[in-house]
């Protein structure tokens, strides 16, 4: 899968350039009701028996394309390269894939014949142009990546207040405070995040890669630089991480798609000015790139957790510890432009107190869709949808609420987002979320629905 964007007026287009090295007359001859499967083994055995026809070599190609088979789709392009009179656009569809499969000298090369012929025009040479550009900094030994984001956010329940009218107090059903209610709460936020890849040019691909990330959240309700035990306004947040480690290919021979990435992390988090949480540990990350069209990912992490500057909290040493998190991706990509991703975490927290102490699982399962934009050409918008939930099992009984019973939480989010290119390298980003949580105890159900949009500059 693409790692970052382009940063140019086509960057879009990367996305999806397997799927749209083809035009769109030969994608529906091949969309018949014969399995794409054995179309391409028809059109290979017509390849076998006319291999002069070149014809024939462009439908077998654009099918193995289909198909996901960039390596096969490769191959049987560069065989139309053996026509003296090959238009420049194959040389950019090939490159494309090239692209696709990480082989970005061999991309590169390819595009270097493209745009010395004077016959490349419009769309396709603007193209091959912000392609360039992105080939030049991952050809580069030193990279530095990231996006800047600035946007606005409104919460029905920022809070996670409880919606019951009944809460327990040890024990006892009593009347919900009134000033605990639901309220609604609009903020500001302001974002950055870096990647940096420093490539050692060993032969298992060992490169240092290091993330940097800054997070402000201004809430309009909130002022001055007070916590409280019971907080009736949301606090700003400044949040502030970084990690570090080397990602090398364990067996490049024998299992090139998978790599691996031992490395080190730092959290830091103050509310109103104060220290918050502070966090640090070790990580291990796993990628395994199946195919061009499916990947997974891990990453393990061992976190020391200390809350003990907390002000607001009288005993906040208790709930120092740490925090253990297994955290499994997938994505497959079902066709051009079209992507399904499966999201799943498991962790456990163990601090000074039982009561703080918690298991959970969650889940998230994200559909995403790119496609031409109907209003700027040449420019493509990604819509995504998403589900998910979360199990979180603490492991004592809180005595100010139940002396008898642990909380358990069970809660539910859906959404849906949509990322619009606004000019080379900026992008608006809108989305709407809903949250429920079906607590075991009416302290804690709660529903909350987020409204946000983002201004975001790639670099």
């Amino acid at each position: 899968m693409l790692q970052s964007p382009i940063g140019k007026k086509h960057r879009r287009s990367l996305v999806c350039a397997a799927g749209l090295v083809v035009c769109a007359s030969a994608m529906a001859q091949s969309g018949a009701a014969t399995p794409l499967e054995r179309q391409t083994e028809e059109a290979f055995r017509q390849v076998l028996q006319q291999p002069q026809d070149l014809a024939l070599w462009s439908q077998y190609a654009q099918l193995l394309v289909q198909a996901g088979n960039y390596e096969g789709g490769i191959a049987a392009l560069e065989r139309l390269l053996l026509n003296p009179d090959a238009p420049p656009d194959l040389r950019v569809d090939i490159a494309s894939l090239y692209f696709r499969l990480g082989s970005y000298a061999m991309s590169e090369a390819m595009l270097r014949h493209a745009l010395a012929d004077s016959r490349l025009q419009g769309e396709k040479l603007a193209f091959a142009q912000a392609l360039q550009v992105e080939l030049a900094k991952r050809n580069q030994r030193s990279r530095l990546s990231g996006a800047l984001v600035a946007g606005l956010r409104h919460q029905s329940n920022p809070m996670y207040r409880t919606d019951a009218a009944q809460v327990l107090a040890a024990g006892v059903l009593v009347p919900a405070p009134a000033n605990q209610a639901p309220q609604s709460d609009n903020d500001l936020s302001l974002g950055l995040r870096l990647q940096h890849a420093y490539d050692l040019e060993r032969q298992n691909s060992a490169t240092i890669v290091s993330g940097f990330g800054a997070y402000l959240a201004d809430y309009r309700s909130s002022s001055g630089r007070q916590l409280t035990a019971s907080p009736t306004t949301p606090y700003d947040l400044l949040v502030l991480d970084l990690n570090t480690g080397v990602r090398f290919k364990p067996a490049p021979e024998q299992l090139p798609g998978v790599t691996l990435r031992p490395h080190v992390l730092f959290l830091n988090v103050t509310a109103q000015g104060h220290q918050y949480l502070r966090n640090q540990g070790l990580g291990l990350d796993l990628t395994w790139q199946q195919s061009e069209k499916t990947q997974y990912a891990f990453t393990l992490e061992a976190v020391d957790r200390s809350f003990e500057r907390r002000i607001d909290v009288p005993a906040a040493s208790q709930l120092d510890g740490h925090l253990y998190t297994l955290r499994g991706r997938v994505n497959h990509e079902l066709n051009a432009g079209h992507v399904l991703s499966v999201d799943a975490a498991a962790s456990r927290n163990r601090a000074g107190q039982g009561l703080y102490d918690f298991n959970s699982q969650e889940f998230r399962v994200t559909y995403s869709v790119s496609y031409a934009s109907p209003v700027s050409k040449g420019t493509y918008w990604t819509t995504n949808v998403w589900m998910g939930g979360l199990r979180r099992t603490y492991g004592a009984a809180d005595p100010a609420v139940s002396a008898t019973e642990a909380h358990k939480d069970r809660e539910w989010r859906i959404g849906v987002g949509h990322t619009m290119p606004l000019a080379p390298a900026w992008s608006l980003v809108l989305s709407v979320e809903h949250a429920r949580n079906r607590a075991n105890q009416p302290n804690f159900n709660y529903r909350n629905t987020t409204l946000s949009g983002s201004v975001v500059r790639s670099f």
